[in-house]
């Protein structure tokens, strides 16, 4: 386990870098737009002490007088009368800063929490370190970080992007003294996917994002605590007004030493749904819960509300197995208060 003088430079490393992943801006084009055009034009006039976030509204307030004193035809279809929804805008906004050479691109929700888990999982590490007396603090902090990057864009005609994705999730026993305020988990996350746009409606949904892709996950351990895992996945993203759903299956392929048996845990797909009110967003994801017949799955549920500019407040529950790859086949029931710096939309 890693020494708390490691933990500290760890940990300093990821919130830095989670201070430069901004919001995604809004621009209606994946190309230069109104939109990018202002923030363009705002940057260069605007003095050193600007700060990014008021640019940026500054050009939304300004994008949206614009469109509000433009005249209506009656000749306007039904999309063009439609308002734009937290995943639409969201999708713009990743689009935008895309094409911004000083800006990360969020790709999961960034986030730190200080969590509570009043069943620390000590079986691995018992084994794994025999002469050490294991006993992890119930209290920890959880972060997570994530960002992705284009590699290829508009691969047929004006569809078809290729991404390139990493998200890091740890758990760590800051208030632990007694064993240094170790790193109890951190899960590496790599990712590789084509990504097609559709418009695409089904029982009042519209289908908006579609992926295919490889993703790879594993926690850096030698045996007896290395887990890993690799799978094909397909991921379905649908919308109506304020709400998102996304359904992910997968399936899992080479060798996983250390957990054989993840799929009886972790099964075989997972469902997202998020829904937008003013400015709060709330999530919930089902996994495996009816592969297994509701006794290995996992539920999570999120909520995200405003503070501050960007600086949100941050609420999650976690009941079941999988939370971290160590604990794969063992439950949990957590919650953890903090803040979030990106969210799902």
């Amino acid at each position: 386990m890693r020494s708390g003088r490691e933990s500290f430079l760890v940990m300093a490393v990821l919130l830095l870098a989670a201070a430069t992943i901004a919001p995604a801006a809004e621009a209606p084009e994946p190309d230069i737009g109104p939109y990018s055009e202002c923030l363009l034009e705002k940057l260069r006039t605007a003095s050193d002490e600007t700060p990014v976030s008021k640019i940026r509204e500054a050009c939304l307030q300004a994008l949206g007088d614009a469109r509000a004193d433009e005249p209506k035809t009656t000749a306007a279809t039904e999309d063009d009368t439609e308002e734009t929804t937290p995943l639409e805008a969201r999708i713009e906004q990743t689009k935008a800063t895309e094409e911004m050479r000083f800006v990360i691109t969020p790709y999961k929700p960034n986030y730190v929490l200080v969590g509570y888990n009043p069943d620390p999982n000590t079986a691995p590490f018992e084994e794994a370190f025999p002469d050490e007396e294991i006993d992890f603090k119930a209290a920890e902090i959880k972060f997570q970080i994530s960002f992705m990057f284009p590699i290829v864009q508009n691969i047929f005609g004006n569809n078809g992007d290729l991404y390139v994705a990493y998200t890091n999730r740890s758990f760590w026993q800051v208030f632990d003294e007694n064993l240094s305020a170790p790193f109890r988990e951190t899960n590496h996350e790599p990712e590789l996917w084509f990504q097609f746009d559709s418009k695409f409606k089904i029982f009042g949904f519209t289908n908006r994002l579609n992926s295919f892709g490889y993703v790879h996950q594993s926690n850096g351990r030698n045996d007896p605590i290395s887990r890993s895992w690799n799978r094909l996945f397909a991921s379905f993203i649908f919308e109506r007004g304020n709400l998102a759903l996304g359904i992910k299956p997968w399936i899992i392929i080479a060798d996983l030493t250390g957990n054989e048996d993840i799929q009886d845990y972790m099964g075989n797909y997972e469902i997202r749904a998020a829904y937008k009110w003013h400015r709060h967003t709330i999530s919930l994801l089902s996994r495996n819960n009816l592969q297994s017949a509701f006794s290995r799955g996992a539920f999570q549920l999120d909520w995200s509300f405003p503070i501050y500019h960007r600086l949100r407040g941050y609420t999650q529950y976690f009941n079941g197995y999988g939370e971290s790859l160590i604990d794969y086949n063992h439950f949990n029931n957590t919650v953890g208060v903090g803040f979030s710096f990106t969210d799902y939309f």
